[in-house]
């Protein structure tokens, strides 16, 4: 049980730093007018505000997705369970496609920035973590 109490403990800091920066993300997208841009579909960069409440924007989930990460996050501190451990690591996977779908994302590799790559790659990494972390077989 100990390791397992070690594990939702990194998990929970995990959860809550790709948290954090989902929301500097979708601060930063409003600010400068950063659209989702994936194969489902385009935004607009005068549409991302609002835009937010239902796809999010090129650099962070929608606002509904974001009140479920900050509970599942509040959960793993307050009373961890394997089924919140569970849904924060499929909620890293949906960060996965989601992220690795948008078009800022690759433009960002492919040309590098102080701002945007940052805060992309740190997403990513993060989201692997968590979907790992929540996801990976239970140790004994």
């Amino acid at each position: 049980m100990p390791l397992e109490g070690s594990m939702m403990k990194v998990l929970a800091a995990v959860s809550l730093t790709e948290l954090i920066l989902q929301l500097i993300g979708a601060r930063k997208a409003i600010r400068d007018g950063i659209p989702y841009d994936a194969p489902i579909g385009r935004g607009r960069p005068e549409d991302v505000a609002r835009d937010m409440w239902a796809t999010g924007s090129g650099l962070s989930a929608p606002w509904h997705t974001l009140a479920a990460h900050a509970a599942g996050t509040a959960l793993l501190i307050a009373r961890p369970r394997p089924w919140v451990r569970r849904a924060v690591g499929l909620l890293g996977v949906l960060y996965i496609l989601g992220i690795s779908w948008e078009r800022i994302t690759r433009e960002s590799f492919r040309h590098p920035d102080r701002e945007t790559t940052p805060l992309i790659a740190s997403g990513l990494v993060l989201s692997v973590a968590m979907a790992l972390l929540g996801l990976g077989r239970k140790r004994r």
